[in-house]
């Protein structure tokens, strides 16, 4: 199986880390950007500029700090393992980073993360899924979910404080989890 793989707040915890930079930055409570359901933009009361702005102050050099999420490494290398491919497929750009295809492999190899292929600046996801021929998708994000969805790739939506109220998705809340979903996925044909 072809699997594609979002990278902030799918294998790592992205949106806690980057809290305090943001309420620092913006002069905005912590508290209040603990439990959004908007992008982080709006979260932050601020115009997409103005979140690339702070994007680019920051992004490059606090992104490789980011917590992994627990059994990430362990998960993908069992998947690799198995045969699966694993697909990076991030929309991390140079609207937030000065080098975004530089910095992602930093962090992954950082992490000692196996995979296949890595694509960065992916705005839209479902056409860089159709031309990988993903087979499984996994994200955060319920837009890029649906998007994909919408191609017939099977989605697994990673559970986040932003996303709660989605009931579309099959919802993962950790990669153990995730390994059973294709194991399933794998048995069912």
């Amino acid at each position: 199986m072809r699997i594609g793989i979002d990278i902030d707040d799918t294998i790592c915890n992205t949106w806690d880390f980057v809290i305090p930079y943001l309420s620092k930055y913006f002069k905005i409570s912590a508290d209040n950007l603990r439990n959004v359901d908007k992008s982080y933009y709006e979260a932050c009361n601020c115009t997409f500029l103005e979140y690339c702005k702070f994007s680019k102050k920051y992004y490059s050099t606090i992104s490789l700090k980011y917590k992994i999420k627990p059994n990430v490494r362990k998960i993908l290398k069992k998947l690799k393992a198995d045969g699966h491919e694993i697909i990076f497929i991030t929309a991390r750009s140079v609207n937030g980073f000065y080098d975004p295809y530089k910095s992602s492999l930093k962090y992954l190899d950082k992490h000692k993360i196996p995979y296949d292929k890595l694509i960065v600046n992916a705005k839209e996801k479902a056409p860089i899924c159709l031309e990988e021929k993903i087979d499984l998708f996994i994200d955060d994000s319920i837009h890029n979910c649906m998007e994909v969805a919408n191609k017939n790739i099977p989605v697994l939506l990673f559970d986040a404080s932003f996303n709660k109220k989605c009931t579309l998705f099959k919802r993962v809340f950790s990669w153990k989890e995730i390994y059973i979903e294709v194991e399933r996925m794998k048995s069912d044909g």
